[in-house]
């Protein structure tokens, strides 16, 4: 089985005429029958039946069956050709929510683009169900989110947890350890962190208790904490994004929420010409949680809550 032959068959396929998909691949009419005929001879079934004084082809049912396992072939064929171009650029497609690519990864990634020139990144937000559909349609090769949900085709695995804290303007009265009924929810600058979070908000606070002001990502929280008083929660890699910011500081809290799972997503079948830039992502991202003392390295016994 050939590639020729693959492309031959897809041709015939789009344009229902042995002829026609011949003048398109610039090749001959009995180039392309015999091509047709070879590939029929190695799968041991018909796929095109001719009729005679007749333009149109017709798929037998085994040719219309083959035709998705034909589109994956070639595909494939020409990822692996593309590896022959490896050494000299590798691509990658992250997909994150904003609190990793603009806070947790920020270091991970300036590091990454000076020691690996050829490594090219593609780094993009998104809210984390749409980051699941990126991965599942393998627009993007990896993806970081706080929420696990189950794709067939997505291998989804936790690769950090990360603390959070109160965060506040330095002459606030506020001290590490916290409880969090000290705190006055109508001095919040709120941001839902996700589920886990609004479940443990919901127990501390009412409903008819309304912050200053909501807000949607982690790098606007510092433009409210100005005034002492006011209060957030956040991840420590939020946290140490603000340290230039010589105002704020963070505490402990007593019973503080629970602590949020980064989970990585992959395709199962990733694309053949960037599993290498895959792998290398991968590992480099191991050693930088290792080495980065504002998250924790997972371990299964943080899935117990």
């Amino acid at each position: 089985m050939t590639y020729e032959q693959i492309e031959t068959f897809l041709t015939v396929v789009t344009y229902e005429n042995i002829s026609s998909a011949a003048d398109y691949l610039f090749i001959s009419q009995s180039t392309a029958s015999s091509r047709i005929q070879l590939l029929e001879e190695e799968l041991g079934t018909q796929l095109i039946i001719r009729h005679k004084g007749h333009r149109k082809i017709e798929l037998t049912a085994y040719g219309e069956a083959f035709i998705p396992i034909a589109s994956q072939w070639a595909a494939l064929w020409k990822d692996t050709q593309n590896l022959k171009n490896s050494n000299a650029v590798q691509k990658l497609n992250i997909a994150s929510v904003d609190a990793i690519n603009n806070f947790t990864f920020l270091p991970l990634f300036h590091r990454l683009i000076k020691e690996y020139p050829r490594l090219k990144l593609s780094v993009s937000t998104h809210h984390s169900g749409e980051i699941h559909g990126l991965v599942e349609s393998q627009t993007a090769d990896i993806g970081y989110v706080f929420s696990e949900v189950r794709y067939q085709n997505i291998i989804s695995k936790p690769v950090y947890r990360e603390l959070m804290y109160l965060v506040c303007h330095k002459n606030s009265a506020y001290h590490d350890n916290i409880h969090p009924e000290e705190l006055d929810p109508e001095n919040e600058v709120f941001l839902r962190w996700g589920p886990d979070f609004q479940r443990w908000h919901d127990r501390h606070w009412s409903a008819d208790r309304y912050p200053v002001i909501s807000v949607n990502t982690g790098s606007m929280l510092q433009h409210y904490l100005q005034e002492p008083g006011r209060w957030a929660v956040a991840p420590m890699s939020v946290v140490q994004a603000f340290r230039e910011e010589k105002e704020l500081v963070y505490y402990t809290m007593q019973d503080p929420p629970t602590p949020r799972i980064c989970y990585q997503l992959t395709n199962r079948y990733p694309k053949a010409s960037h599993t290498r830039a895959i792998a290398l992502f991968e590992q480099e991202l191991e050693t930088f949680i290792r080495e980065n003392q504002s998250i924790c390295t997972f371990e299964n016994w943080m899935l117990v809550q």
